[in-house]
């Protein structure tokens, strides 16, 4: 059976994921509470929170260079970034560091640089290859549900990688936590490039904290 994919996004009132103030504590406590087995971010979205959140990246240690002694009652998620063209390579053991997923699994393509392969197997990193020029999706997260048993996947990521998720066909809910800002023409819809329209059904309306609602939807297919 097919793992469940939720889109998730903060946004403002004007569907924006930037340009407005985040509140990333309120943001991960709404994902935590959903407690996935994989929290699916792009790459861009990886480095970006990097060059934002810290000033210097730190030295990779020998830790770092080993895959993680994960526990059978760890409740945390892995992260599952698609990085086709290796724009994390030097970067990763950040996240490792961090220590709030279990572990980190890339999905590559066949275009993948070969040194980028080569960084992820002697930091024994997980990674799945799929698709020729670019990461194929569907089938990549087919693997990675199958081959570590995902059941429940949830986005956190930028604009392009959610547009992605939808026009491959995937995602079945859709949870936006809306807060009270305008972003106007400084901020980036979360769906920015969308060819066309999606269909959803909204399944609840939850006040939040500082004035913030989140909307659940289920995504609609056409039949």
């Amino acid at each position: 059976m097919p793992p469940i994919i939720t889109i998730f996004n903060s946004v403002s009132t004007d569907g924006a994921v930037t340009g407005f103030p985040l509140d990333l504590e309120a943001h991960y406590k709404v994902l935590g509470q959903m407690a996935p087995e994989a929290v699916l971010v792009g790459s861009n979205t990886a480095k970006t929170g990097i060059e934002t959140f810290i000033r210097e990246i730190p030295p990779e240690t020998d830790k770092d260079r080993k895959k993680p002694d994960v526990k059978a009652d760890d409740r945390r998620a892995y992260w599952v970034i698609p990085d086709s063209k290796g724009v994390l390579k030097n970067m990763l053991h950040v996240y490792r560091q961090t220590g709030y997923g279990k572990d980190i699994i890339v999905l590559v393509s066949e275009s993948t640089p070969a040194d980028y392969l080569t960084y992820l197997k002697e930091r024994q990193y997980g990674f799945i290859i799929s698709g020729k020029s670019k990461v194929d999706l569907p089938a990549a997260l087919s693997e990675a549900a199958s081959r570590y048993d995902f059941r429940f996947i949830v986005t956190d990521t930028g604009p392009a990688l959610n547009t992605a998720v939808l026009e491959a066909g995937l995602g079945d809910e859709m949870k936006l936590l809306v807060w009270p800002e305008i972003a106007g023409k400084s901020g980036r819809n979360f769906m920015e490039g969308l060819k066309s329209g999606v269909k959803l059904q909204l399944l609840s309306c939850e006040n939040r904290e500082k004035g913030s609602v989140l909307l659940s939807y289920k995504i609609r297919r056409p039949k």
